[in-house]
């Protein structure tokens, strides 16, 4: 039996919100709770619930990877949980996700700006077609194409899937001999007959815009893990209310949200600002980091996981911004998460300003395992980071226990 009840319903409460995937109760429970309190909530996911059973009405268990797998699953939560609405965070759901709006005739994206912003060649194309600045990647079905795009961007330059199955599989690629290895890793991580992209590593501010019903929220900005390199592997990621960069991205996300047809709803934009301005590097019509989205609401006031969920169910959202300060994540994997076992298992507190959270095993990311992160606040950027080194610094200097 592969079905769980746990919570009990309100039955003022019309139909069910399907969360599709969830992760580390330290990286999860946040979002839970707060779609929880929208209404009730159904769970589909590949492993059996624990920690969400507080949080949901049932659960049941199936490869989320199968998208006729997952909506046979939805279909027998039907019978008991009517669903309303269908929420998902990973890249994997985007497929079972849009089956389950057909299925149940749910609001969501149409199924051409689903196919617009999920299959990035289709990205590349529209926004090429448009005007807009972008990565100025090729589809590369084959090798041989992929060695085209060398011969043509030069390197370093990115692969990566053009539909990926899984995170974190673009990488850097420095050489024709890492090429090879390179494409092959990003066609096992894309979903099958979408090929990859092979586009130029552009020299640039990283930062992803946040946008609810094409206006823009919040900006955050990551930096990669040297140790997972050549994968791209967020290691840090600054949120700051007062972004300076917000002049110099905004115009461009509007217009590539436009041109996708998205019009209400939260969206991500990835960008690379450059030299010449701002470039798009993929788009995406759904959250995809429950703690990035918990540090936009500490620092923005907007709660943009509770607004996904109201959306996910066809409802009107309202929101209401107090901007307030900067927050940073610093996730520990890799060797640095070693200095966990330097720390009593029942303290959290690093600094008075850092908060450690700790997974409960391990949990694959990208090449490394991740053991849990920090969490930091600030009164802005620069103040953010220097808060986050002392953290790193203080569990660098913590004496080992037994």
């Amino acid at each position: 039996m592969n079905t769980d009840t746990a919570r009990r319903e309100d039955p003022r409460t019309p139909g069910h919100l399907l969360v599709l995937g969830s992760g580390p109760r330290a990286e999860w429970e946040h979002a839970m709770k707060r779609l929880a309190e929208g209404g009730p909530l159904v769970l589909i996911d590949d492993d059996p619930a624990s920690w969400q059973r507080q949080y949901v009405s049932a659960a049941r268990v199936a490869n989320t990877a199968r998208p006729e797998i997952v909506e046979q699953a939805a279909r027998w939560l039907s019978i008991e949980h009517p669903i309303t609405g269908v929420l998902h965070f990973h890249p994997t759901h985007v497929r079972a996700a849009a089956a389950i709006r057909a299925t149940f005739d749910l609001p969501g994206p149409t199924a051409e700006t689903l196919a617009v912003t999920t299959l990035r060649n289709r990205t590349l194309k529209l926004l090429n077609r448009k005007g807009i600045p972008s990565s100025g990647g090729i589809h590369a079905d084959t090798f041989d194409q992929a060695l085209e795009g060398a011969h043509t961007f030069g390197f370093p330059l990115v692969c990566k899937p053009a539909a990926p199955r899984r995170r974190y599989a673009a990488r850097v690629v420095e050489s024709l001999e890492q090429l090879a290895e390179a494409f092959s890793a990003a066609t096992a991580a894309s979903w099958s007959g979408t090929g990859t992209i092979v586009e130029p590593w552009l020299d640039g501010i990283e930062a992803t815009a946040y946008t609810l019903d094409s206006r823009l929220v919040a900006i955050s900005h990551a930096t990669f893990d040297p140790e997972a390199e050549p994968s791209l592997l967020p290691l840090e990621v600054v949120v700051d209310a007062d972004d300076v960069c917000a002049a110099a991205i905004e115009g461009t996300v509007t217009r590539a949200l436009e041109s996708t047809g998205h019009q209400t709803g939260v969206a991500q934009t990835r960008l690379r600002i450059t030299s010449t301005g701002a470039r798009v590097i993929s788009l995406a019509t759904h959250l995809t980091d429950p703690l990035v989205a918990e540090l936009i609401e500490q620092v923005t006031g907007i709660d943009l996981i509770a607004v996904t969920g109201i959306h996910a169910r066809g409802l009107p959202a309202e929101t209401e911004e107090t901007p307030l300060g900067a927050a940073a994540i610093r996730y520990l994997q890799g060797t640095a998460a070693d200095r966990l076992h330097a720390r009593p298992a029942g303290q959290s507190g690093i600094t008075p300003y850092a908060r450690l959270e700790r997974y409960g095993s391990d949990t694959r990311a990208g090449p490394l395992l991740r053991r849990g992160h920090l969490l930091v606040s600030g009164t802005d950027f620069p103040q953010c980071v220097t808060r986050l080194r002392n953290a790193i610094a203080e569990m660098h200097t913590m004496p080992a226990t037994t």
